[in-house]
């Protein structure tokens, strides 16, 4: 079956709102964790993650820890869109979650760039 453009783009946002609906019904048994950590990790659990991946490392979408991000930079990218992917409604996101967001991102950034407590300093 061939879609045209416009069916093509139908089927995906059917395809994200029901993933999105699932996400939403399952969210507070799976993410119950994550929003103890930080406020940003709901968010990001409930809208990013089934791109970005869980812990912002990459997945179907590229990663997005990799150091620290501009919050307005990334809040025009999660309005407007970007490449493959769809821009995000303040239904879905806040700008203020968005921000939250980001700097979890930033906690996660600095999580993993210290060096294991076991690794021997060279």
């Amino acid at each position: 079956m061939t879609l045209t453009g416009g069916q093509h783009g139908k089927e995906l946002v059917s395809l994200r709102f029901a993933i999105v609906t699932l996400l939403v019904t399952l969210g507070p048994v799976s993410i119950a964790n994550a929003q103890d950590e930080h406020p940003g990790a709901a968010p990001y659990a409930q809208v990013c993650g089934m791109c970005h991946g869980e812990a912002g490392q990459g997945d179907i979408a590229p990663p997005l820890v990799l150091g620290q991000l501009d919050p307005e930079y990334v809040l025009a990218i999660v309005r407007e869109g970007y490449g493959q992917m769809p821009p995000i409604s303040r239904r879905e996101l806040t700008d203020d979650q968005v921000r939250q967001v980001v700097a979890y991102l930033a906690s996660l950034a600095e999580k993993g760039s210290a060096p294991p407590a076991d690794r021997p300093d060279h």
